[in-house]
């Protein structure tokens, strides 16, 4: 008799155990595809922060600055665009846009660097107008940045006015 509910209280055991390990290994439920675009993007986001690291520790006075720089502009550009390919499941309204967007100015920033840069002599407005990209780029990953973290900043509302002109008639 002892054997027996030892057998089955082993049993049960091993199934529980099975259970719990199941349950560990697909997130007690939660979104795999949720997980995973989070996961993305937390790579995308230290990547940034190693991007950001290098060009600040860039000695301007070096003779390969701006070969140095340019690199990781490139480098910081293809990120933006692994990032924006992501696909972005439900629950983050507007970061698939925003995303887009972010992309698209990191590319026309980066292609502007490379022309300021490049141009002999250098060229300001150019770098102005890569700055501007760039600064966009990045307004747009902050907001990414927010919506992951469940606050959707007030800039990104678009407001529509559910009144109709239309419909009103004029009093005399």
């Amino acid at each position: 008799m002892r054997t027996e509910y030892r057998k089955k209280n082993s049993g049960i055991c091993i199934l529980l155990f099975s259970c719990i390990l199941l349950l560990s290994l697909t997130g007690c439920g939660k979104d795999a595809k949720i997980e995973t675009y989070k996961a993305n993007m937390n790579q995308f986001f230290e990547n940034v922060k190693v991007f950001d690291s290098s060009i600040n520790s860039i000695d301007p006075d070096s003779e390969t600055a701006t070969t140095e720089l340019l690199a990781l502009l490139d480098s910081m550009k293809t990120s933006f665009e692994q990032m924006a390919s992501l696909e972005v499941p439900d629950g983050f309204p507007g970061v698939e846009e925003l995303a887009d967007e972010a992309s698209e100015y990191m590319t026309e920033a980066v292609s502007y660097y490379h022309q300021a840069y490049e141009a002999d002599p250098y060229d300001a407005a150019l770098e102005e107008v890569a700055r501007q990209n760039y600064e966009r780029a990045n307004v747009r990953f902050q907001y990414i940045v927010s919506i992951l973290h469940g606050d959707i900043p007030e800039e990104i509302y678009t407001y529509e006015d559910d009144s109709t002109v239309e419909n009103e008639t004029p009093e005399n």
